[in-house]
């Protein structure tokens, strides 16, 4: 019955929207093929709403994830057997985002009235006594009880990695708790007086309205006598990952633009200043973290290798100790480099854009360049990624003598498939630096990768003779976002038609069953995929929208982790629901 009642809800979704549909600049015709890519975006909002809210009557919050074959929410299985419905509004910004364009381009209201009405039943309802939400890495609403459900023990930490909540909405739903919540980000997971940082908060810190009142004190960061950053190895555990620091700083830069405080972002640009600090003189590449971790755990516990508690201090210091100082943490250039050359870099940029950070653009610059230079390769036609650590020690080809934190022994150390969500930070950072002279270098990597991906060529510096493929077999949404945003700056049309082709292909290869998962065997359509949102982007510039109206990509980095019963039904796990929840398919 569910399946019928799918088949005829895209039936009738199919005539909400007329074709006879015109973009409002006289030179762009609104085409059959805009308003398919147009209506599959509809047709997939109206099936996410009519499932998500019929599964529970009683409130307005949608699931992070709905079956394509039955309707129903995803369920995440603890050891216990136990399956918990969940919602988990951290992992859904890209549909918030998705609902508010799809105003925009539409002329109605109602997909924003849906996406309020869901903020605000769950900020009166969802917000603890201290500020923090009940979202993140370690927590969700279960939609049966519409309880707080933990899935980290009993009582799960605050964990915000690279999310950016969509501030400008939640401000304009209830600005009282979000910015409660944007000061209490602070309090929870910066230690004022040790300068620490930790990606855990924990819900029991009281509040404190007067967060941002102490003197910044001096950089964490110190040079040696050759010019080289020192990195403190006294933090006691709490690893002040930039896939963190990025979202404390995103909440601080908009508490500061918002209330005309510029304290907060003060201290925001103190934060990052840490990681740029730390970054290789040399090379320009920044690092994952400005702190490793002290030693706090016994001898005899750390004996183990196969014991990788932070406690034992520094993992990779321990696991690739043949490579001597370099081998740290924060090092690493070849693990975590989505959180430090992509969701850092668009913050960073979406900072130096809407906030005035323009030293900002500078850091970006210096970080991709620096990675791009040493890291980057072309293998067999594939853009691919140099296992290094930052000040460019190649680690390709090495064997791990024993086993640790970053895999098991033997293992080798290969290329790492470059992803094509390279391609925003990479553009963005052209796009905001000022002078062509310090585009050139960028853009000819820019130049080479796209080519790599199976594009064409996007021509030299600014867009002009573009040999771009036109026929290319591209679904993929950043490459999408990429071509629009090449077309909003250049007004070269070359890039309008690959941006519509690459629109086409990902309706054809992801719309399935009335929602777009990554391929058709996929199981699960998840709220927070950005396609949805590039296809807006597209439809936006077609019709004459302005990019800055329209809601901003940031990110799509939402998880949930934490215990559960594995897909063997039999062994208890630690996992994450992109490992266990979305990599199910129809077939399983």
């Amino acid at each position: 019955m569910k399946k019928l009642m799918m088949v005829l809800l895209i039936m009738i979704s199919s005539l909400m929207v007329s074709s006879k549909v015109f973009a409002n600049g006289p030179t762009i015709p609104y085409t059959e093929a805009d308003y398919a890519r147009l209506n599959a975006v509809i047709q997939y909002v109206e099936n996410v709403l009519k499932y998500g809210h019929e599964y529970n009557e009683e409130t307005n919050l949608l699931p992070d994830a709905i079956n394509t074959l039955t309707g129903e929410p995803a369920r995440w299985t603890f050891p216990n057997r136990a399956e918990v419905p969940y919602a988990n509004l951290a992992n859904q910004q890209n549909f918030f985002r998705t609902l508010v364009a799809l105003s925009n381009v539409t002329g109605s209201d109602k997909y924003k009235n849906e996406a309020v009405s869901i903020l605000d039943e769950f900020m009166d309802n969802y917000q603890s006594p201290n500020g923090l939400f009940q979202w993140g890495g370690h927590r969700a609403i279960n939609l049966d009880t519409l309880e707080v459900q933990s899935f980290e023990g009993p009582n799960g930490p605050h964990e915000l990695k690279n999310m950016m909540p969509y501030y400008e909405l939640m401000l304009e739903v209830n600005e009282e708790a979000a910015l409660k919540f944007m000061r209490q980000m602070w309090t929870a997971h910066f230690y004022w007086n040790s300068t620490d940082m930790n990606r855990h908060g924990s819900y029991s810190t009281a509040y404190d309205v007067n967060v941002f009142g102490q003197t910044i004190p001096e950089d964490v960061i110190k040079m040696d006598t050759n010019g080289n950053p020192i990195i403190p190895a006294d933090s006691p555990g709490l690893l002040p990952f930039v896939n963190s620091a990025t979202d404390l700083a995103y909440a601080a830069f908009t508490l500061s633009n918002h209330t005309g405080d510029p304290i907060p972002a003060d201290w925001a640009k103190y934060l990052m200043r840490q990681y740029n600090l730390a970054s290789n003189p040399t090379t320009g590449m920044t690092v994952y973290q400005y702190k490793s971790t002290l030693v706090t755990k016994s001898a005899i516990e750390c004996a183990d290798p196969a014991y990788t508690n932070s406690g034992c201090g520094d993992r990779v210091a321990r696991q690739f100790r043949d490579f001597g100082p370099i081998a740290r943490e924060a090092n690493v250039a070849w693990k975590n480099t989505q959180a430090v050359y992509v969701d850092n870099i668009l913050m960073l940029l979406e900072a130096a854009d809407k906030y005035g950070q323009s030293e900002f653009v500078d850091w970006a610059r210096q970080y991709i360049e620096g990675y791009l230079k040493y890291a980057y390769i072309r293998v067999d036609g594939r853009n691919k990624i140099i296992p290094m650590f930052i000040d460019g020690t190649v680690t390709y080809g090495y064997i791990v003598p024993e086993v640790g934190y970053f895999g098991p022994s033997r293992m080798r150390l290969d290329y790492v498939d470059m992803p094509t969500s390279y391609l925003l930070p990479i553009l963005r950072t052209i796009l905001q630096t000022e002078k062509a002279e310090d585009q050139a270098l960028l853009w000819s990597y820019f130049r080479d990768i796209v080519y790599t991906f199976g594009l064409g060529d996007i021509g030299s510096l600014g867009g002009a003779n573009p040999n771009l493929d036109v026929d290319t077999s591209i679904d993929d949404p950043f490459a999408l976002m990429a071509m629009v945003e090449l077309y909003d700056h250049t007004k070269n049309k070359a890039y309008l038609e690959v941006a519509r082709t690459i629109g086409n292909n990902i309706v054809t290869e992801k719309f399935h069953r009335g929602f777009f998962v990554e391929s058709e065997v996929m199981l699960y359509s998840r709220l927070d995929q950005p396609d949805t949102l590039a296809l807006l982007t597209l439809d936006a510039v077609i019709r004459g929208i302005s990019l800055d109206d329209m809601p901003f990509y940031l990110a799509d980095s939402g998880y949930i982790h934490g215990y559960l019963l594995s897909n063997d039904g039999v062994v208890e796990d630690r996992s994450y629901t992109q490992n266990m929840v979305y990599t199910k398919t129809i077939y399983d």
